[in-house]
């Protein structure tokens, strides 16, 4: 399989498909586009939820002259107070400028959306990789409320509006909002997030559609299983879902998204560009019901990544020390699989396909 420019030959009638099979291939793909332009800076914000009232955090990265030093946050987006030595166990480093002042220019915005229980900073390096890009990056940390981030209002009207008031916070930020180019807005979403961008990109969600996919694909059982009566007892009470689409949302990256909740008239009005990653071994959104099958409903632009033995959580940063440990299965690969590899191939894809799709 060859590569032109850093992009994937376009392949099949409806999609253009990629199938990462080894290191080798990897380090193939790897293109001077990773050269970070910019450096880094962070800052947090918090944001009201439209839904709840209750405020929210939202870790921002955005490309800055600023020095960077290493920062060391924890789950929360509090700083880590212990000595260094101590804080690389417990807690997530970058190398970024806190609180620095934004570069002169003008910059696409992008909202990282995390999967159902996760955290802000689940993404951090594809967000720093996006912001040393010439991006403005925000992650939001989702509330969840009374419900369990896996199903209910909370969950499928709540998580859309979220994105859209942190786009709302970003562009009408005192520091950053004069730098955003408002017609170069996306949205990453890995899991439950990737359901979240869909939403927001313009597919209408209904309970209805989970129910039935989980009827006749008893195989995807482990994702039917998810959020246990809680979820089946919210998806019965469910009424129709309202449109949440976000029409500044111009293109979309979903990393083993939760597809069910559409179907496939719902994802027929995704008009925006997308680019679908599918993991071989996901045994959570098993990929031939929730990616693949996005590749085959979506409009024929859409973008198809198969990355072969990576599981479902293996689109996560790696996590540190102790960390790493508590994490249990979201810090676990197949045997030979090198997360951080993956991640810098995929993170250098993901900021050429905003830079064609955003231009």
């Amino acid at each position: 399989m060859r590569h032109r420019s850093g992009q994937s030959k376009l392949i099949g009638s409806r999609c253009s498909i990629l199938v990462l099979v080894g290191l080798a291939l990897l380090g193939a793909a790897f293109t001077a586009e990773a050269a970070p332009a910019w450096n880094v800076a962070y800052r947090r914000i918090d944001v009201q939820d439209p839904v709840t009232g209750e405020l929210f955090p939202a870790a921002l990265w955005y490309p800055t002259r600023g020095a960077a030093a290493p920062l060391f946050l924890t789950g929360s987006l509090s700083t880590c107070r212990l000595p260094a030595m101590l804080c690389r166990l417990v807690a997530f480093e970058m190398q970024v400028a806190g609180n620095a002042a934004p570069a002169e220019g003008k910059f696409g915005l992008i909202v990282i959306s995390h999967g159902a229980g996760g955290l802000a900073l689940n993404h951090r390096d594809l967000a720093v990789a996006l912001a040393s890009h010439g991006y403005v990056v925000a992650a939001p940390a989702h509330p969840r409320g009374k419900d369990n981030d896996i199903s209910g209002l909370g969950v499928w009207i709540g998580r859309p509006k979220q994105v859209s008031r942190v786009i709302d916070a970003v562009v009408e930020d005192a520091d950053l909002g004069p730098h955003i180019q408002r017609e170069r807005i996306g949205v990453v979403g890995h899991s439950n997030g990737g359901y979240t961008a869909l939403a927001v990109a313009g597919a209408r969600p209904s309970p209805a559609a989970t129910s039935a996919h989980c009827r006749e694909h008893p195989d995807d059982s482990r994702f039917c299983s998810q959020g246990g009566a809680a979820t089946r007892e919210a998806i019965r009470k469910a009424a129709d879902i309202p449109d949440v689409r976000d029409p500044r949302v111009r293109a979309i990256v979903l990393m083993v998204p939760n597809a069910a909740p559409f179907t496939d008239q719902a994802l027929a009005q995704v008009a925006v560009p997308v680019r679908v990653y599918g993991a071989e071994l996901d045994d959570l959104t098993l990929v031939r019901y929730h990616a693949e099958r996005l590749a085959k409903v979506l409009p024929p632009q859409a973008e198809y990544v198969l990355v072969k033995r990576a599981g479902h959580f293996s689109f996560v940063t790696s996590f540190p020390g102790v960390l790493k440990l508590l994490a249990g299965e979201a810090a676990k690969d197949a045997a030979g699989f090198d997360r951080d590899a993956m991640h810098e191939v995929m993170n250098a894809e993901i900021a050429g396909f905003f830079d064609r799709k955003l231009p």
